[in-house]
């Protein structure tokens, strides 16, 4: 009987051992297959974003849009809708010349010639200036599209755009071309990976019918410069509510506007006094919410984001009368342009300009 215990003993130490042994040999079988899974990282360190990516990513600043993609104020879009393409020029005119250029631009958005800008001569002007964005950013765009379509057969499908993003991104070219061509995955740093993913989403949304993640230029321009697109710009609103609407009811409230970028709660700067909180609490009231209900809807916001928008350009050019108009007559002179320069030229050259305009 006791040997008969020793030898079910001995049985037990034995099954016991061979247990641990299977256990530790499929633990390290399947640490294995995640080591050889496991993709090779291909980025070179030193090597970050680099302008090559500017020509491919869609850019988070759209000229003569109100907003940035990630929820900021644009804060040149005052002089880029009243200067247009003469905004970089008007930058390195040199300091004295800066009043005559005012004074010329002035004669030309006067068309009555009665020394006053109305508000129907703004919104045309400012409508003009738009349209110039607009032409610029066709230009650029086909430029940019002839350099990455880099077989010349008028498409960029995905897997063309995600070699180069990639490449630009200092990753191997031949170990993407690898990879690509096996479907396997790669390995990316999460910064890479986040801006791939979302620019998979966008090119696959301005890939117009036939689906087929080819673009043409047309697309690529859209996907690019979603102000191009009734659908992306669409997409792009869509976008930038879902990042400030705090509780998810597809409506923006004034403290979610202000509050929102700096992450903090609403009550929290309710009763701010921060430029910045000011700046946007102001846009919102006076121009986004154009029925003065407290709220911006999907609707609203896309007319706010609209360049071409009659309604835009009213809204702007009634701001700038608001801004500049010291005897309320409901015009603008140009000595009320050269005393609110910074509003329509910005900060950089105002105070010059505004030195000459009073010394004469």
């Amino acid at each position: 009987m006791a040997a008969s215990r020793g030898c079910f003993g001995v049985c037990r130490q034995l099954w016991t051992i061979l247990c641990l042994y299977l256990v530790s040999t499929v633990a390290f079988l399947g640490l294995c297959s995640v080591v050889r899974a496991r993709p090779l990282e291909m980025k070179n360190k030193s090597t970050s974003k680099n302008a090559e990516d500017d020509k491919l990513s869609p850019p988070d600043h759209l000229d003569a849009v109100r907003m940035e993609r990630d929820g900021h104020l644009n804060r040149d879009f005052h002089q880029e809708v009243f200067l247009g393409e003469e905004k970089d020029d008007i930058e390195q005119i040199p300091h004295h010349v800066i009043d005559d250029r005012l004074k010329e631009i002035f004669k030309r958005i006067d068309v009555d010639t009665d020394g006053l800008l109305t508000q129907q001569e703004l919104q045309d002007w400012i409508l003009r200036k738009t349209q110039e964005h607009f032409q610029e950013a066709e230009q650029e765009n086909s430029k940019h599209f002839q350099e990455v379509d880099q077989n010349k057969d008028g498409n960029l499908h995905w897997d063309e755009y995600r070699l180069q993003f990639l490449e630009s991104r200092g990753y191997d070219r031949d170990k993407i071309m690898e990879v690509i061509q096996q479907d396997t995955e790669i390995e990316m740093d999460v910064d890479d990976e986040e801006d791939l993913e979302r620019d998979h989403d966008r090119f696959l949304q301005a890939d117009e019918d036939p689906r087929d993640e080819l673009l043409n230029e047309k697309e690529f321009l859209a996907f690019r410069h979603p102000e191009h697109s009734s659908s992306m710009l669409s997409l792009m609103v869509q976008e930038i509510l879902h990042d400030l609407d705090q509780n998810g009811d597809q409506i923006l409230t004034l403290l979610e506007f202000v509050s929102m970028p700096y992450g903090a709660k609403v009550e929290e700067v309710e009763d701010s006094k921060d430029t910045w909180v000011v700046e946007r609490r102001q846009e919102f009231k006076e121009v986004m919410d154009t029925d003065g209900d407290g709220k911006v809807t999907l609707t609203e916001l896309e007319a706010y984001m609209d360049p071409r928008s009659d309604q835009q350009a009213l809204n702007e050019a009634r701001q700038m009368i608001r801004v500049a108009d010291a005897n309320s007559d409901g015009k603008l002179s140009l000595a009320e342009i050269l005393d609110n320069c910074q509003f329509f030229i910005g900060s950089k050259m105002a105070n010059y300009a505004k030195v000459v305009h009073e010394e004469f």
